[in-house]
């Protein structure tokens, strides 16, 4: 399954957004272009693409807005919404790009990806937010072939029931059908996706033990951004999992080194929220 990272902004002015649409194509766009890797990350590569446009962004690690998923012919495009007012200069474009200033309430009428579309709405708030995640893992199960009742593998006889075991352990223990249900309740049309194919396929081998998948989660969530419930929640469950405090600690140090120091500084007071909750002792800080 190829995958595309794509980057684009969402640049308001006088209540009014910019459009551009490339000579021959139906369709309206979002300034921006894909992460080279030149790009050191998706906040640099936001800027240096703008930048090539004469557009300044103040803050561009603080602009970023959401994550679409968008399928294609291909695979699918990883589309990293940026969204902001603060910025400055006059947009340069080539001759065969065509340039609009349209309010948002408009872009219903305009020709236009409709996941973007549905982005944008969602950031204006016209539109509640898109949830494509049901979808995204169908077309995963479907690309490695699995179906969600088939044998796990292991001392598990299905996904389903080694799905359930890690969301037992994952949640520090209990019944996993009470655990199941819960789940359900949350999240009626993803639960058992994310157990039978998240927990279940991905979690449920014995590749990797468990205490390391945890860990690894923090650092993607702690990464990612934005996302403080689903990162305290995996936080508890590195901890679950026989992580210590001090293990929990590295991994958010080294995302300050390989995604950013905001992004560590965002993930960290989830930590110690987490750790005081837990009444965990705070571990020594390095010297």
């Amino acid at each position: 399954m190829a995958q595309r990272i794509h980057l684009a902004a969402i640049l308001e002015r006088e209540g009014k957004l910019l459009l551009l649409r490339e000579a021959g194509e139906p369709g309206w766009s979002l300034p921006g272009g894909d992460l080279l890797p030149e790009h050191a990350d998706v906040d640099v590569g936001m800027a240096a693409i703008l930048g090539e446009m004469g557009i300044t962004v103040e803050g561009i690690e603080e602009a970023f807005y959401e994550t679409l998923f968008i399928p294609t012919a291909e695979g699918h495009t990883v589309f990293n919404l940026f969204a902001t007012s603060a910025w400055e200069g006059e947009p340069a474009v080539g001759d065969a790009v065509e340039v609009a200033w349209t309010e948002a309430g408009a872009l219903a009428d305009l020709p236009m990806d409709e996941h973007v579309r549905a982005g944008v709405l969602a950031a204006f708030g016209l539109a509640e937010p898109r949830d494509d995640s049901t979808a995204i893992l169908e077309a995963l199960q479907q690309e490695m072939g699995v179906e969600a009742e088939d044998a796990g593998g292991g001392p598990f006889a299905s996904r389903r029931e080694a799905g359930r075991d890690v969301l037992r352990t994952l949640s520090g223990g209990g019944d996993p059908d009470v655990r199941h249900a819960g789940l359900r309740g949350n999240s009626p049309e993803l639960a058992d996706a994310v157990v039978d194919f998240a927990l279940g396929e991905v979690w449920g081998t014995d590749r990797l033990d468990r205490r390391t998948r945890s860990l690894e989660v923090v650092a993607m969530l702690a990464a990612l951004t934005g996302r403080p419930n689903q990162l305290r929640s995996h936080i508890n469950g590195a901890l679950n999992h026989g992580a210590t405090p001090e293990e929990v600690i590295e991994t958010l140090r080294m995302v300050a080194v390989y995604a950013g120091f905001p992004a560590a500084l965002t993930a960290w007071p989830v930590m110690e929220e987490v750790f005081a909750e837990r009444g965990v002792p705070r571990p020594e800080r390095p010297s």
